[in-house]
């Protein structure tokens, strides 16, 4: 009789063990938490949200902790916004529920506030004086590169970057050390939009940044080159112009076209719809006064020989 009591009690614990075993197992990963950005750098504002399959969420209670303090408690708290820290600092989130069945659940997320930007230099011409920044046109190359801002002497050698271009991850432009990249610009008004998450070896810091370059159209500005003082760069010619003096030498600037095709550029001038020539040099039209007073139409079209996506057209009126 004892031998049955004792195998019968043995029976019930093992039955009590295994109903907690399989009571833990399924609440083990019973939620997730959802982040906006997923990889969020030093001092980004972060949104999270917790969900799960295997219960209401709405009627859980959860609790919110940044680096210890509770930010935020309540039955059906499941969005939460917060701060990360400046760079090199950590920030703790810790997310705690309690299910309407009463099990407790804790998950720790830990983010090394890193972050990293995105550099990029258009290969396009712009002149020696000129102080904005080169602008990438259809078909122009424009270099990529990141620039990682990781906490300790982490050499940027030694992250791993992953790249897409336009939502398309580029493997080939991916993996350790690949921290830029040449890429080739997209059509007119176009948008290229370029995305980098930097990481160390085991991903323990993380760090993402996206950006969108708009490609434009290449420009002529039009100067009067004065044989005395040289270009006057200082004041672009003006759409209606005023000839006082006997002649005039008009250089035409032509900006944002590829660097390596400067010498593939064709100029095409024109008066009052007329071809004309140019004496010396192809950027530099020479005109005289003329003894009655009139007006003239100067037009320029300038195209790429290698790129045919590449070409630009100004005008100026003259007065006599």
């Amino acid at each position: 009789m004892r031998k049955d009591v004792i195998k019968i009690l043995f029976a019930v614990a093992v039955l009590l063990v295994l109903a907690l075993f399989q009571k833990t197992q399924a609440i083990g990963e019973d939620f997730f938490v959802e982040f906006s950005p997923e990889n969020p750098g030093s001092n980004t504002l972060v949104s999270a949200k917790a969900n799960s399959y295997s219960f209401d969420i709405d009627r859980a209670s959860i609790n919110w902790v940044v680096n210890g303090q509770t930010k935020l408690k309540g039955t059906g708290e499941k969005s939460f916004s917060f701060q990360t820290g400046n760079m090199g600092t950590q920030t703790v989130l810790s997310v705690s529920i309690t299910t309407e069945s009463g099990a407790q659940l804790r998950k720790d997320f830990s983010f090394k506030n890193a972050d990293v930007d995105i550099l990029w230099e258009a290969l396009t011409y712009t002149p020696s004086w000129y102080k904005g920044k080169a602008l990438p046109s259809p078909g122009t190359l424009i270099k990529i590169t990141a620039v990682p801002h990781f906490s300790g002497a982490t050499s940027p050698t030694k992250l791993i970057y992953n790249w897409s271009v336009d939502f398309k991850n580029k493997p080939d432009i991916s993996g350790l050390g690949k921290r830029s990249f040449l890429l080739r610009s997209a059509n007119v008004f176009d948008n290229n939009k370029i995305s980098v998450i930097v990481s160390n070896y085991d991903k323990s810091i993380t760090a993402e940044k996206n950006i969108s370059i708009t490609v434009g159209q290449p420009k002529i500005i039009f100067y009067e080159e004065n044989l005395l003082e040289g270009t006057r760069f200082n004041q672009a010619l003006q759409k209606d112009f005023q000839l006082n003096d006997n002649t005039i030498n008009i250089r035409a600037e032509p900006f944002f076209f590829s660097i390596g095709n400067l010498e593939k550029l064709l100029y095409e001038w024109t008066m009052n719809n007329q071809k004309i020539a140019t004496e010396e040099f192809p950027n530099i039209l020479s005109l005289a006064r003329r003894e009655q007073s009139g007006r003239s139409n100067i037009g320029l079209k300038i195209s790429n020989r290698i790129n045919i996506m590449q070409s630009a057209e100004n005008s100026l009126q003259i007065n006599y």
